[in-house]
């Protein structure tokens, strides 16, 4: 994966419209997704047309490191909606893949929540599953606004910075999953947010979130951080903070928050069966809530 990320942001970086890399990679990754959920459900796989792209003012909040990363995506011809609908497609087909290794039966999901859902991006593609429950939650009442007027086939509710959520049953999500949230959770509310997400997990159910790992830490943690990151084992920053993302700049969240991979295994493995830590951009955890013994 190292030596991959530099390649591709020289590619990234030359002189030519990304819509002739983003055109195609969203078709061949359209034709991968349909292709995986089709043989898995057979008649209850049902095709449906993917939600609109939201606009630059949305998408700052939500998803952008820098100014220059967000004008790069929005440039003309750069395809941003193609991009925007590939990354989140394939990002979804990755982590089934990778759930399905560790006993998740896609079959069986009758319930799946995004916890923090933005502009529901990844949870769209669960329309595809015929009878599922697909929910989204967000603090943003903005974000919330947007997607219950382009997915209304999705329920959406909002949250508050700390739990509980809207739910009072527990037990009835056989999927929670949290794309750059626990990113922007201040270490003090991380374990009552893991505590509300067991809460409402069947047993046996997965949680799947992303931490800021390696990646985003050599581009956004400062130097002078670094040292107290690995004596402390988390750093956090402000929405007033410099080395802050522009998406925390701008208040779409509160904070950036950075920890040490031991930091995250402690945390995190203290509420649920730590099933797998994949590197990536965002490192990803595979989480499960055990089953009464």
């Amino acid at each position: 994966m190292a030596s991959i990320l530099p390649l591709a942001k020289k590619v990234l970086a030359l002189p030519f419209p990304k819509r002739f890399i983003w055109t195609p990679y969203y078709w061949l990754v359209s034709r991968r997704y349909r292709s995986y959920l089709g043989k898995r459900l057979g008649p209850y796989f049902q095709p449906v047309q993917d939600a609109p792209t939201p606009p630059k003012d949305l998408v700052v909040q939500v998803g952008a490191v820098s100014q220059a990363q967000l004008d790069q995506m929005f440039r003309p011809g750069n395809g941003f909606p193609d991009r925007y609908r590939a990354l989140g497609k394939i990002t979804i087909l990755k982590w089934l893949q990778t759930l399905e290794g560790h006993g998740f039966n896609l079959r069986t999901m009758g319930a799946v929540l995004e916890f923090g859902c933005g502009t529901g991006r990844l949870l769209q593609h669960f329309r595809n599953i015929d009878g599922i429950r697909a929910v989204g939650t967000d603090l943003n009442p903005v974000m919330v606004a947007w997607c219950q007027e382009n997915l209304p086939d999705c329920a959406f509710h909002r949250n508050e910075l700390e739990p509980p959520l809207a739910f009072a049953e527990a037990d009835s999500f056989d999927l929670v999953y949290a794309y750059s949230v626990f990113t922007h959770i201040p270490v003090e509310l991380q374990t009552p947010w893991l505590l509300e997400m067991k809460r409402i997990l069947k047993p046996g159910g997965f949680l799947v979130c992303t931490v800021a790992g390696w990646w985003l830490e050599r581009q956004l943690v400062g130097e002078e951080d670094r040292e107290k990151l690995k004596k402390e084992g988390f750093v956090q920053y402000s929405s007033q903070d410099s080395h802050a993302s522009l998406s925390t700049q701008e208040e779409g969240s509160h904070w950036d928050i950075y920890q040490t991979r031991r930091e995250v295994i402690r945390v995190f493995g203290a509420h649920f069966q730590l099933r797998d830590y994949l590197p990536d951009a965002q490192d990803i955890l595979i989480l499960q809530k055990a089953r009464p013994s």
